[in-house]
């Protein structure tokens, strides 16, 4: 039998542990891809009364996280759960303040709707998703 230091045991169970815990992290994602499928796409959100026109929002899974990306005037802003509902989330803005932002259900039962709420700036928003 080898006798290996103990520093070299160390290490090399730190190495299995920084392993697995890299190959979990696509798991991860992907199973969040799976949680939010119905929600995932682009949006559209008519704000032509605040002089913008029609603005899309992406929401997409990346990161282990969900994320929210208004195209062409931003930057991605991370989704945070609210707990014990179901598609409800809030994002922290360090320029806009809270959003929350709710998914909605169609009368036919698909998640097409995105209600989007900041009591902070008087923005109260219903876009529609952009079915391909």
């Amino acid at each position: 039998m080898i006798k290996l230091p103990k520093n070299s045991i160390v290490s090399a169970i730190a190495g299995v542990v920084f392993l697995i815990y890299m190959l979990t992290i696509p798991a991860a994602a992907q199973d969040l891809g799976k949680k939010y499928a119905p929600i995932l796409g682009d949006y559209e959100f008519d704000m032509s009364e605040s002089g913008m026109g029609i603005m899309t929002f992406k929401f997409y899974v990346e990161y282990d996280a969900l994320w929210a990306w208004p195209q062409d005037i931003g930057d991605p802003e991370e989704m945070i759960p609210e707990e014990g509902e179901e598609f409800v989330f809030t994002i922290d803005s360090a320029d806009e303040g809270t959003w929350r932002v709710e998914f909605l259900k169609d009368d036919r039962g698909k998640y097409t709707k995105c209600h989007v709420v900041n009591e902070g700036l008087g923005a109260d928003m219903t876009g529609e998703k952009i079915i391909e």
